[in-house]
């Protein structure tokens, strides 16, 4: 299998909140660092300042040479995100779900990735970039009124961010979890409202709901797709989550970066699972890659004694240690 690379670094990706554990992460083993706002981990991360970004950046001794080809290079991303969900006790219907944005706050991103773009810290051969998703209100086929049931992507907005990124990576984050689950909460609702003795119109097949999202996300020009499989967390969607791998792998051009949840005591059979899923829908010769484009993302975050969440060292170690058995394991 292609779990581990040659440079014996697992695919394993740490997001960070703010540069100070950026180095220690990268010295552990992890190849890829997601940088978000220091202090925005309670509200999934935000896009941070340019001054963490080259904090991070001077931090990371193999990111001072300019051999992209270093087999100790470390890979940043960068999220952009204006904001979070507001805390479910202080949401009101005034206020716009995650992920859908303002003019005003899409105008914010569009300056984050130019002025990030053209500060020199980022270098695409390097496979950096940026981590984002714009999602837009979803109206229910069945309403005359265009009554708002969840939430879709919004290809025309990310084209624009993904074009304003190019040559970077980017990558569409735990947006798509909201619209994967957008169509079965939809089609219950209709059922549930359905006169008595009738059953109303079906749900939506899970599997025609990934493939549309995955779809727009393709339409879109991303490089990859965060995702837990949905709402909740990866070891509990292992099932669809699979099932997005596959489909992904089917067609080879997108990667799947497994995230929320993941934990050093799961990610053996999680990442067992998947890295078979990736395999089972192409040829012998392709599946190599494929599995190649399995990725597991993870925080490795405790709660110190100030009751704060801080990055844990040995829980990042125990991870990539998991992710170093994957072949011994699969008796390749």
């Amino acid at each position: 299998m292609a779990t581990v690379p040659p440079s014996g670094r697992p695919h394993l990706e740490i997001p960070i909140f703010g540069a100070d554990s950026g180095q220690v992460a990268a010295s552990l083993g992890a190849r890829r660092l997601e940088l978000n706002r220091a202090g925005s981990y309670a509200v999934g991360g935000t896009t941070p300042t340019l001054a963490e970004l080259a904090a991070l950046v001077a931090s990371i001794p193999s990111r001072q040479s300019h051999d992209s080809d270093d087999d100790d290079d470390i890979t940043v991303r960068v999220m952009i995100r204006p904001r979070g969900a507001p805390p479910p006790d202080q949401q009101t219907h005034q206020q716009q779900p995650d992920f859908v944005y303002s003019a005003a706050e899409f105008a914010t991103m569009r300056a984050a990735i130019l002025r990030i773009a053209e500060s020199g810290l980022l270098h695409p051969d390097r496979g950096d970039g940026f981590v984002f998703g714009v999602l837009q209100p979803r109206t229910s086929s069945s309403s005359c009124e265009g009554e708002v049931v969840g939430v879709e992507v919004d290809v025309k907005r990310n084209v624009e961010l993904v074009r304003l990124a190019r040559p970077f990576k980017c990558v569409f984050h735990r947006a798509f979890d909201d619209v994967v689950g957008a169509g079965v909460d939809d089609g219950e609702r209709r059922r549930a409202a359905a006169p008595a003795g009738e059953t109303g119109p079906s749900v939506r097949d899970e599997e025609e709901e990934e493939a549309v999202a995955l779809a727009a996300v393709r339409a879109c020009g991303f490089d990859g797709i965060l995702t837990s499989g949905g709402p909740g967390n990866a070891p509990a969607n292992a099932g669809r989550l699979a099932r997005i791998v596959m489909a992904a792998a089917a067609e080879g051009d997108v990667e799947i970066i497994a995230g929320g949840g993941v934990r050093s005591g799961n990610v053996g059979v999680l990442g067992a699972g998947l890295l078979a899923a990736a395999g089972s829908r192409v040829s012998a010769a392709a599946a190599a890659a494929a599995e190649d484009g399995v990725w597991f993302h993870s925080s490795c975050l405790a709660v110190g004694e100030d009751g704060a969440e801080v990055f844990n060292g040995g829980e990042a170690s125990a991870l990539l240690q998991e992710l170093r058995s994957l072949d011994v394991r699969s008796g390749k």
